[in-house]
């Protein structure tokens, strides 16, 4: 989607009726390619052709929109991918009020256009929509924008807005779902410990499930904090396989569930679920970190490095890529490579001075020396900061201290760190070197996960 009103300070309401479009059309069940992956192609004079062929698609939608104070007017064109000729072009106007129904008569359009084959439910949701308060729909629309970025001074910008789209509209559910969006972030990210994140996380989550049961978005987040935040594997896969059924084409949840499958011993249909993210998302980097995981799991290590860092061409400062880059370079001894990925992670305020002290321990004692300085560094904070106990025991068990690292664990069992499971599921080296350990398997019993030597 372009803006043809050129006006940058409009960038956040294009960007919020292209992801509008998308989701609209994925609910209708059309297979449509998710927006980070879409974007990489704005302003790109590649071919409609090479963009459909990497896509793995049979057309492309192009649209633009203007705006005068809350009046739109957006125009779309489906192109065909492969003879690159227009197939139709279609005009719509309407306002901020009706946004939603102005976003649902073009996926109407589109729908018709390809013959989709709609149910009952899809033909009433496209038949109807509430007006929206034009000032909580953009300060919702902000607030995602912030959200994408994901930097600790665009979380915080990210909830203000939400929270001024609820003074707005105190029913609007949307909004909620970003609040627990933001939250869910800042504990992954080690910027809010579990015990703060996780509880608001799930109440803003079900205050919007309240407010719209069909809302994939809101039940994505309950499932993700049941499953991450609670350890409730039966209660995290029923409430994923919920997201699924209200949206087949939301890869976030396919992505999610795949996780959540790998940790349960089920790696078939784990795949099945990864892909499918995959294709629905290609150029998601965090998908793609995803299905690195699974190559790490089968211990193909040269395979998985080889997506981690293609992953990480277009997304440098993804935690995720690089835990799993750092987990495959010790696996094969390549430790300078692995503490060049080990600092990469430390960017919070409460990681200042790693990498320094990381730097000292090697040049005094090799790669041992390195991650343990690190982790003693790291753990002498813990009495004024919130210090992740997963990403001190992952040190330790690197330097081959097994019981400070397990000790470290069991903190983050008291707290139900999410990121324990990680290695509860044995990925990588670091979990490798600590399985045998009674204390572990007694971890992995109270946790209810696979992989104790009494299965």
């Amino acid at each position: 989607f372009t803006d043809l009103t050129n006006d940058p300070e409009q960038e956040y309401l294009v960007q919020g009726v292209h992801t509008g479009l998308i989701d609209e059309l994925a609910l209708a069940g059309a297979s449509v390619i998710a927006p980070r992956s879409v974007m990489q192609y704005q302003n790109s004079d590649k071919p409609i052709r090479d963009i459909a062929r990497e896509l793995s698609i049979d057309a492309l939608i192009e649209g633009s929109l203007e705006r005068t104070g809350d009046s739109l007017w957006i125009r779309v064109q489906m192109i065909d991918g492969r003879t690159e000729e227009p197939l139709w072009t279609r005009s719509f106007a309407g306002d901020l009020r009706n946004i939603l129904g102005l976003e649902r008569q073009v996926t109407r359009a589109i729908v018709d256009e390809i013959q989709l084959a709609l149910t009952p439910e899809v033909e009433a949701r496209l038949a109807g929509a509430r007006p929206v308060n034009p000032e909580a729909y953009e300060a919702y629309l902000k607030g995602q924008f912030h959200l994408g970025r994901q930097s600790s001074a665009d979380l915080e910008a990210a909830l203000q807005y939400f929270e001024l789209a609820l003074e707005k509209d105190p029913n609007y559910a949307l909004a909620y779902v970003g609040i627990a969006q933001v939250w869910g972030s800042r504990q992954v990210f080690g910027i809010a410990p579990p015990h703060e994140a996780g509880p608001r996380v799930k109440a803003a989550a079900e205050k919007g499930i309240e407010l719209d049961s069909t809302l994939a978005e809101a039940h994505h987040r309950l499932a993700s904090i049941r499953t991450w935040g609670e350890w409730d594997w039966e209660g995290g896969e029923a409430a994923y396989r919920r997201v699924i059924q209200l949206n087949p084409n939301y890869p976030p949840a396919r992505a999610g569930y795949a996780s959540l499958l790998q940790i349960l011993g089920r790696p078939d249909e784990a795949i099945v679920q990864i892909e499918r993210a995959l294709e629905l998302d290609p150029f998601n980097e965090s998908f793609q970190g995803f299905y690195a995981l699974d190559l790490l799991i089968a211990r193909r290590y040269d395979e998985a490095i080889a997506q981690l860092q293609n992953a990480l061409k277009t997304a440098p400062n993804n935690p995720m890529l690089h835990t799993g880059l750092r987990d495959a370079f010790l696996a094969k001894g390549m430790y300078d490579e692995a503490l060049a990925e080990w600092k990469a992670l430390f960017f919070t305020p409460g990681e200042r001075g790693l990498p320094e002290a990381m730097d000292s321990g090697y040049a005094e004692g090799g790669f041992r020396e390195a991650v343990r300085r690190t982790a003693e560094t790291w753990a002498a904070r813990s009495d004024t900061i919130y210090v992740p106990a997963t990403g001190v025991a992952a040190l330790f068990a690197a330097a081959g201290e097994h019981p400070r690292a397990l000790d470290w664990l069991e903190r983050g069992f008291q707290v139900r760190h999410p990121n324990i499971t990680g290695i509860g599921i044995g990925v990588g080296p670091i979990s490798d070197s600590l399985r045998d350990d009674p204390r572990f398997q007694n971890l992995l019993r109270r946790m209810n996960l696979p992989g104790t030597n009494d299965e």
